[in-house]
């Protein structure tokens, strides 16, 4: 191996452990780490790694005011607030973060008068600001609900769009297709079954599938797996009660390291279930009983690595209609140093990561090893 080879492989295992806003300044070192840092098997070597970085999740928060800003800030215990990343004008007249996977949000917007959807849909990663609209739905005034995953087995995002009447048959767009499909499968979901998502606007992704609740069932979720587009119905805890005759304001499902978790309130009560092992009915557990503090909703976001976990609260406000607080389950409070004039809108976890949707064509599905990538950049002149 040439030694401009080997110089350059110890520069790419060191630049793959640094964050995303330490290696923009490495552009203007040289072109050789311009290019470096622009090639796709770096994006995807340095995405990868940063999957398995406790320090590479952040938190977005939804800034409303003057203009509609966002800021990032460290999931760690030992954070520091990081500078705006993006603040933007409100260019159209509406538009809604529906949900994120890994370093992509997808966004809904809105370009004329009131709709139940969006006028279009796009991807976006906050750290780079790059973005790709999604093509136009084919039944735009579908009153429907959306998810985002990544498939590992074509190595592709996926969002899928889900008919909230139940009536109309799941459309599915990748993004190395670019054309949205519908799914047509004879098992757990016919059309018009009346299985559908119970109160949210966005399906949980986790295990390869998406998940969501229904209202013909208290019994169980629907899947949909996102690698062979088969449904399935995951078992809830036993004797849980979602829909009980007394007043239950809000019930759910989110992710939590890695784990599907369940949850309801009654304005008085948080309750938190989790699953041990995915798909077993018997491994559930109850994770956390939490007064509501007066939250209408209470939702959780983030587990951290001592087991706490981080919840959104929204509340009744006198002067700005609802007030969003961000707390963990030992009631401390999670501050941001934002405008007092200001209020938080909405918040995502998230990973910091070079991805560019618009690049997806471009990642390999096979691995690729820092030799023969370094080779094809030898040969290119690339080296220096």
């Amino acid at each position: 191996m040439g030694t401009d080879i080997l110089e350059e492989e110890i520069l790419i295992d060191i630049l793959t452990k640094l964050p995303v806003k330490s290696l923009f300044r490495f552009k203007c070192v040289s072109k050789s780490c311009k290019t470096l840092l622009a090639e796709p098997y770096f994006k995807k070597k340095h995405h990868n790694h940063a999957k398995n970085q406790p320090d590479s999740q952040k938190l977005l928060i939804v800034i409303g005011g003057k203009n509609l800003n966002f800021y990032c800030t460290s999931l760690s215990p030992n954070r520091l607030l990081v500078n705006d990343i993006h603040t933007a004008p409100k260019p159209f007249s509406r538009y809604k973060m529906y949900c994120c996977c890994d370093a992509l949000f997808l966004i809904g917007i809105w370009t004329g008068l009131s709709r139940d959807q969006p006028t279009m849909l796009l991807l976006w990663n906050p750290t780079t600001s790059e973005s790709i609209v999604l093509p136009p739905l084919e039944s735009p005034e579908q009153e429907s609900t959306y998810g985002l995953g990544y498939d590992s087995t074509s190595d592709d995002y996926k969002v899928l769009r889900i008919d909230k009447e139940g009536t109309a048959l799941d459309e599915i767009v990748a993004l190395k297709i670019g054309s949205w499909r519908k799914i047509y499968s004879p098992s757990v979901r016919p059309v018009g079954d009346g299985f559908i998502l119970y109160g949210k606007e966005c399906l949980s992704f986790v295990n390869g599938a998406f998940h969501w609740l229904g209202i013909d069932s208290s019994e169980s979720m629907m899947s949909l797996n996102i690698s062979d587009e088969t449904y399935k119905r995951i078992p809830l805890p036993k004797n849980v009660g979602l829909y009980p005759e007394s007043v239950t304001i809000e019930e759910g499902i989110s992710v939590l390291g890695s784990m599907i978790c369940l949850f309801n309130s009654n304005e008085i009560t948080f309750n938190l279930w989790i699953v041990k092992e995915y798909g077993v009915q018997e491994s559930w557990i109850k994770l956390l009983t939490l007064p509501c503090n007066g939250a209408f909703s209470v939702i959780p976001i983030y587990s951290f690595s001592d087991g706490k976990v981080l919840l959104r609260y929204k509340c009744r406000d006198e002067l700005r209609g609802i007030k969003v607080i961000y707390r963990t389950c030992d009631d401390q409070i999670w501050s941001f140093d934002i405008d007092p004039l200001s209020f938080i809108l909405d918040g995502f976890v998230y990973m910091e990561s070079l991805i560019n949707p618009r690049e997806i064509d471009a990642y390999p599905i096979h691995k690729q090893t820092n030799l023969a990538f370094l080779r094809k950049r030898k040969r290119e002149g690339l080296l220096e």
